[in-house]
């Protein structure tokens, strides 16, 4: 690693190739958790979940890429914009998770409490392979 960061420029630029490669790591990541939250119920399996976490993640690298655009085209408003993005994913996980496996308003909201905490514990193993596998191996 040491000797990695002596150039950081690239450095910099293998970790954003890892990412960009193994960003896909983040479904199988996933999947574990969400099964987690139905694991007494039969009616979902491995495949429902993954469909899921597909689109749950594609609506957030829609939603990062909207931001990007829209903080680059009005950079005054940066601050009032990443606070609306970051107000907007609860609210998705918990529509996302009403309407895809039929919860009512309280199943649901518990669940997309559980699932915020899941979702950082994956971006965290996730940022923990892209160091080792970018800057590491």
């Amino acid at each position: 690693v040491a000797k990695k960061l002596k150039n950081p420029d690239l450095a910099i630029y293998k970790l954003q190739q890892t990412t960009y490669k193994f960003a896909f790591l983040l479904v199988p990541l996933s999947i574990p958790f969400m099964a987690l939250i139905f694991l007494w119920g039969r009616r979902f399996t491995l495949y429902d979940h993954g469909v899921f976490v597909l689109y749950s993640l594609t609506f957030m690298a829609i939603l990062l890429m909207a931001v990007a655009v829209l903080v680059s085209l009005l950079p005054s408003l940066s601050t009032s914009i990443s606070g609306l993005a970051i107000a907007l994913v609860p609210v998705h996980i918990f529509a996302q998770l009403k309407g895809t496996y039929s919860l009512s308003p309280w199943g649901a909201r518990w669940r997309s409490l559980v699932v915020s905490v899941f979702c950082v514990m994956v971006m965290t193993f996730f940022i923990i392979a892209i160091l080792y596998l970018g800057l590491g191996h």
